[in-house]
């Protein structure tokens, strides 16, 4: 990446302008900054031309094509929805993984499987606590994972846990987060300055699809008002045309229009390029109109590996995706990145702003259009 910057720079470029979404790949990096409740706050200056605060954060520049070189070594085949090997439906066979798990429980099959196996010896999940307040969490043991499954929709600093994580030498690590903390992880893995955290030993990415994520204080305060003090078991989102948060409690659902909770999105998902983790080795997400199912996109050897291990072990079960759906998927997807862009537009930023991308990959998303909610 060419930009280059420290705090100053990052407090400037991302914080001061609420850009900053949370992802934790700057904390626990040095003594100045700090997640804190839903937040990066800065504890003190620091007077560093070049920072690895900077360098990693998904909010800073973005070469696009770059970092798809530098991930896949080849250049981005799909404008749409990055490099795929497959696309699958899929869905855990174990019952308690599938209903303790997002839809479909894929993501937390393979995690437990690596462990299992021990093609991984750590991963790192996100952990929400009694207050919901999300947090990374290195899991070793595969029976943890399944006590972390299914999404809090709060934004939270999951990397934080693999800078300030205790790792042995010879620990291969498996990582599940957002697209913007995929994004990060592949900074990391270009990033020019010295390696302080075990960026070398992930061996394996799963990323989440992801159209926003929420600010925990003020998401917390709506929710608390619309159920109480009640502990929130499980979260989830009805598709379209319905499109209401569930939020289950030991006495009730409650059914939220997501018009309410939009005024809680971060600014920052608002210039969000990348609803499927196109820099992951596998993205999953759900199967809109199948309930139960989710959508996983292979896109390296490496999630081509593990995926069809679950296979041959009948932990998962897969199947054929139509093309309609596909084409709603990349439909989905390229508008994602067109809002992206009139947003950063919508600030001021007449050059894409932290983006850099192709000529190709602008025209294919420039000739979108708003098309809808």
């Amino acid at each position: 990446m060419s930009e280059k910057g420290g705090l100053k720079s990052l407090e400037n470029g991302v914080l001061a302008k609420d850009l900053c979404v949370a992802c934790g790949a700057c904390a626990s990096l040095c003594p100045y900054l700090r997640s804190t409740d839903g937040r990066i706050v800065k504890l003190h200056d620091c007077d560093l031309t070049e920072g690895r605060c900077f360098d990693y954060c998904p909010r800073t520049e973005v070469d696009v094509a770059k970092l798809h070189q530098a991930v896949f070594g080849r250049d981005r085949r799909d404008l749409d929805i990055g490099s795929t090997r497959r696309v699958v439906g899929a869905r855990a066979i174990d019952l308690e993984l599938r209903n303790r798990g997002q839809t479909g429980g894929v993501v937390s099959t393979l995690v437990s499987l690596a462990l299992e196996e021990g093609s991984v010896q750590a991963a790192i999940l996100t952990e929400r606590r009694a207050d919901l307040l999300p947090r990374g969490r290195i899991v070793r043991d595969s029976r943890e994972v399944v006590t972390l499954a299914g999404s809090g929709y709060v934004a939270g600093p999951t990397l934080e846990a693999l800078n300030g994580g205790s790792f042995e030498n010879e620990d291969r690590i498996a990582v599940v987060g957002l697209p913007c903390q995929i994004t990060a992880l592949a900074k990391m893995r270009v990033s020019a300055l010295d390696r302080r955290t075990p960026i070398d030993q992930v061996v394996l990415t799963i990323g989440l699809f992801c159209t926003w994520a929420l600010s925990y204080g003020p998401f917390v305060d709506f929710l608390r008002k619309r159920v109480g003090r009640a502990e929130v078991g499980k979260m989830d989102i009805t598709p379209p045309p319905e499109r209401l948060l569930l939020v289950t409690t030991d006495s009730e659902t409650s059914r939220i229009p997501l018009d309410e909770i939009r005024p809680f999105v971060r600014s920052g998902c608002d210039v969000c390029l990348d609803m499927t983790a196109e820099l992951a080795d596998l993205s999953v997400g759900t199967v809109e109109g199948r309930c139960g199912w989710n959508t996983v996109i292979v896109r390296t050897r490496a999630g081509e590996e593990i995926l069809s291990r679950a296979e041959a072990v009948g932990a998962i079960e897969t199947e054929s995706l139509a093309e309609d759906y596909l084409g709603h998927l990349r439909e989905a997807s390229r508008l994602k990145k067109y809002r992206a862009l009139k947003a950063l537009e919508g600030k001021g930023y007449t050059d894409g702003g932290y983006l850099r991308l192709p000529n190709r990959l602008k025209r294919r998303i420039m000739s979108c259009g708003d098309e809808g909610p």
